[in-house]
Formats: C-alpha cells, structure tokens, sequence
C-alpha cells in the first residue's frame, strides 16, 4: 500500500486507537488512519519517538481497520494543465461548460457554497446566454435559499484558470428539481493568487529529508499541514531536524471538483520555527520546487473552493 491511497473507512469497523494502542520503536502490524479515511501511516512504518506518537494524536484521530473493512481506493488523475488565458474574457474564452463545479456566494452570504452547471440558453438579438445551475448547497447547512433579482458572486475553474465573476439571479425554479438560472456572467476576472497568501487548511502530508547526511532521521514521517498556496506550505512537524536550505520530498492528498489529487513533490526549507511555549509544534516554512502547473491549477482550484 503506497502513500499515495486512502482506505474507504467503514465506521462500524472502525477502531479509535488509544495512546498506548501504538507502539514505539516497532513495526506497525496494520496501517493507521484517520477519521475520514485519510492514510496517516503505513503497516509496518515506525514511530521511533514519544515525540512523534504525541504528534500523531494531537493533531489527528488515529484509527486502525480490521482486515476486512480495509479496501482501497486508488487516486483519479491530477487535473490537466491549463494554458495561457485569453485576453478578453467572455462566457466563451473562460471555457465553462456543463457539469463545471461553482463556488457560489449569495449577497448576504459570506460563506461559499458549492454548484454545478448544468445548462445554457441559446443567445439571439434580444437576448444574452443564461447560464442553469443547481441549488447551491454546503454541507452541514440548509440549501442557500435565493430571490429573484439577487446578486451573486461565483468563482469557477475554467479550461485556463480559475476565474470569478458576479451574476444575477434571473429565475427561480423548483420543478423538476431546484435550480437557478443567472443572467450572463459580467465582471470576469482571472483569480491571481499572491506568492505567499496562503489558506488555513489541516492536512495530512507525509515528508522525508533529500540528502540530509542524517542517517538516523526516519525515511518517512508525518506532518500536518497548516497553510497552503500554490507556491509553498506551513508543515508541523514533531521536531525540526531540518535546516534552512535543506530539501524536503513531500506526499500528500486533496479534493477538487470531486477528484482526488495527490501530490508528489520537492520542496525547499525557507523557514525553521522550533517549538516553543506557545506552540508545541515545530513548523517548518516550505517552498514547492517541482510542482507541475496542473498541480498548482488543482491546488488553486482547492483554495477557491475554500473561500
């Protein structure tokens, strides 16, 4: 089992693991998980400190699977590379299209909710290109609830990029199902995100250090991602064992558009921070340096959906 595979996680067989459950300096007799299914640590990996198992269970749920219950399911393939944007940006160059996930924001709304296209009116004289989409809905929250004539902002990966643009709420209809059609998108914007903004995020990612001339730092280990863009990421990590300019192998997974991404990559140490009173984590201030412009475009897709 790589890194790269999450297991489907069946509750009911499920075992929440115990700080004495796991134990140091051997090999792991089943891989551990966390709460939503997300590969935290192989069968057979070691956790060789106090340090690092304390790690694991203040920033994670470790759970363990009975044989069974522990089915795989492999990654689909990382989104395919945008190109380079066409300069006036229209319905049509933005290449948006049936099926398309939406981030949708309502006038008096500021949290994001997720959408689909699912249609298009036909353009004439007298009349611009409507765009249907289904009810806007989040998880754990009752469907956003829209008026006639409301403003709402929208952010959607296109074939190029991720764009934005405002819309308003042309009808609303409830037969055969709730959906919405919006006038046509006005004030299309390309989302250009700043080198080091980055979004609050906790995931998993599993890292080892590239020609660090320390034999006795494990292969592998886990840490948790703070922030991330598409330029860089905060890691916590245990303890620093890293120095600034020390390269780092990095494997960890996300969901875009319904896909599972997983990302592979190098990345350089820009910054140390040793833990300390005020975090008890040490956290590492990293720079991607071989990510592939379908990776960024996935990873800028995943923020917008976050916003």
């Amino acid at each position: 089992m790589s890194e790269e595979e999450s297991i489907t996680l069946d509750q009911s067989s499920a075992i929440r693991l115990a700080l004495s459950d796991v134990p140091l300096g051997e090999p792991l007799a089943w891989p551990i998980v966390s709460a939503d299914g997300a590969l935290l640590l192989n069968a057979g990996a070691i956790i060789a400190g106090a340090a690092e198992r304390a790690f694991l269970f203040a920033h994670f749920e470790p759970h363990r699977l009975e044989d069974s219950a522990q089915s795989l399911t492999r990654a689909a393939p990382a989104l395919e590379s945008s190109s380079s944007g066409a300069e006036l940006l229209t319905l049509e160059t933005i290449g948006l299209k049936i099926g398309a996930r939406l981030g949708l924001r309502g006038s008096a709304a500021s949290a994001m909710y997720s959408s689909r296209v699912i249609g298009f009116s036909t353009p004439g004289p007298q009349r611009t290109r409507a765009v249907f989409i289904t009810q806007p809905v989040m998880a754990g929250h009752e469907p956003l609830a829209l008026s006639h004539g409301e403003r709402v902002e929208l952010v959607a990966l296109g074939t190029r990029a991720v764009f934005q643009f405002a819309c308003t709420v042309d009808a609303v209809c409830r037969e055969p199902f709730s959906y919405l059609i919006l006038s046509e998108p006005g004030a299309i914007r390309r989302l250009r995100a700043r080198r080091f903004v980055r979004m609050v995020t906790r995931l998993p990612a599993h890292f080892s250090a590239i020609d660090s001339g320390q034999n006795d730092v494990p292969t592998n280990q886990l840490g948790l991602i703070r922030d991330i863009s598409p330029f860089g990421m905060s890691l916590a990590v245990p303890e620093a064992q890293a120095k600034l300019g020390d390269r780092l192998r990095l494997s960890f997974r996300f969901n875009t558009d319904d896909t599972d991404v997983d990302i592979d990559c190098h990345a350089i140490v820009r910054h140390v921070h040793n833990a300390d009173a005020r975090s008890p984590d040490a956290v590492y201030g990293l720079e991607f340096e071989t990510l592939e412009p379908s990776q960024r475009i996935a990873l800028k897709s995943f923020m917008a959906e976050q916003i």
